[in-house]
């Protein structure tokens, strides 16, 4: 981080020079060197964050995230199967039923009459 810091300030510096003296060659180097410096600086950051997440995916304990989709599951009314990768939803309640039969109701009839128009 010092390194690109240091970079950074020393394409400022030189920037500032090729502005003053309105060289416009010496500003295309300089801004050439500023979007390398950009691009390297992506790599890295890339590098670092794909570390990160390889740590952090390894670290986890399988008991912890298996306790956590337990939880989650519990809380919107789905049942785990003994194969965690598939979920079962919970059976609907009657009034969630009559509600959407009284919503379908409510669009057929509007469809009607937007075709008696």
């Amino acid at each position: 981080m010092r390194q690109v810091t240091r970079s950074m300030s020393n394409i400022v510096v030189a920037m500032d020079r090729a502005m003053k003296d309105m060289n416009l060659e010496k500003m295309t180097q300089v801004m050439d060197q500023f979007e390398k410096q950009f691009e390297d600086m992506d790599v890295q950051t890339e590098y670092i964050e794909s570390t990160i997440n390889t740590t952090t995916a390894l670290t986890t304990p399988q008991g912890e995230v298996d306790d956590l989709i337990g939880q989650i599951a519990a809380e919107h009314g789905l049942e785990l199967t003994e194969e965690l990768g598939r979920i079962v939803p919970a059976e609907k309640t009657p009034e969630v039923e009559k509600t959407a039969t009284e919503e379908q109701d409510v669009l057929s009839q509007r469809l009607a009459r937007l075709k008696q128009m």
